[in-house]
């Protein structure tokens, strides 16, 4: 039964990298790059090598095939492992809530994805005048 109560689309070229928030891991290096298998204004998934936990904060930044780059934070809501030898994740994040508040991401994350979403194509390449005009 499908849950999410935004779109998502898979999208092609678009990598995340990622550290868990606290203050223990405040000077930690990010993960290496990712793939996304999809995204929505409200969440992602991706594979990872690295198991998170459930309800973990996590600080990422995504970067897009035009080279532009944002920055989100969010929580882990589920992961699974996806292969039984190796230590290979599938990990569904939630975004925190966009504002101005410090504990919010920021509105022109929101605002490149609410621009992005809608442009990518169903093979989740994305337009050349889109990557073009950001």
């Amino acid at each position: 039964m499908e849950r999410r109560e935004l779109p998502r689309l898979a999208l092609n070229n678009v990598s995340v990298r990622f550290k868990k928030l606290s203050p223990a891991t405040f000077w930690a290096r990010l993960s290496p790059p990712f793939s996304i298998k999809d995204l929505s204004k409200s969440g992602l998934s991706f594979f990872s090598d690295f198991p998170l936990k459930k309800g973990e904060k996590i600080y990422l930044r995504l970067t897009f095939s035009d080279g532009s780059v944002i920055s989100l934070k969010g929580f882990v809501r589920w992961f699974k492992k996806i292969d039984q030898h190796e230590s290979r994740h599938l990990i569904g994040v939630q975004f925190f809530p966009f504002g101005k508040h410090n504990d919010y991401n920021d509105l022109s994350s929101l605002e490149y994805l609410r621009k992005l979403l809608p442009s990518a194509r169903p093979d989740g390449t994305l337009p050349n005048e889109f990557e073009q005009h950001l």
